[in-house]
């Protein structure tokens, strides 16, 4: 096969397009689930503001909180509310932040893909120009 800067071309721009493609779809996939950690975050934030009066007001119906009167029982509700509630706070960011992690590898990994389809296609174009240089200089010395 003869050296054709052409079908290189093309391949090249092929590869330019698929990346490309890629990348595209990797930040809309990101877009997506970004806003999806943050409406789980947001969920989870307006869930335990609601129910932060109905729990204190069950410790009221059960005389364990009054405007003078706070219970042990009432103050370790309370304590055990706030650190589940900061507890699934912490494990929906640290989700939302693996997602980000994720696709950030994913685009690292597009693009190192990519790198490496260009350099061994400018490889093996070197190389056939090479092997069609070497077939001329035969054809000159006259062996072929």
């Amino acid at each position: 096969m003869a050296y054709n800067p052409a079908a290189y071309e093309a391949r090249r721009r092929g590869y330019e397009s698929n990346y490309a493609a890629e990348g595209a779809m990797n930040a809309y996939k990101n877009f997506l689930s970004q806003q999806r950690g943050q409406r789980n975050i947001t969920d989870l934030t307006k869930s335990y503001q609601k129910a932060a009066p109905q729990v204190v007001a069950g410790y009221g119906r059960r005389n364990l909180n009054a405007p003078n009167i706070r219970s042990g029982a009432f103050n370790a509700g309370l304590q055990d509310f706030a650190t589940q509630s900061t507890r699934q706070q912490a494990d929906a960011q640290r989700a939302l932040q693996e997602d980000m992690y994720g696709y950030d590898l994913s685009s690292r990994s597009a693009q190192s893909n990519y790198q490496q389809q260009l350099l061994d296609l400018e490889a093996e174009k070197a190389s056939q120009i090479e092997e069609d240089a070497r077939q001329l200089l035969a054809m000159r010395a006259g062996m072929i």
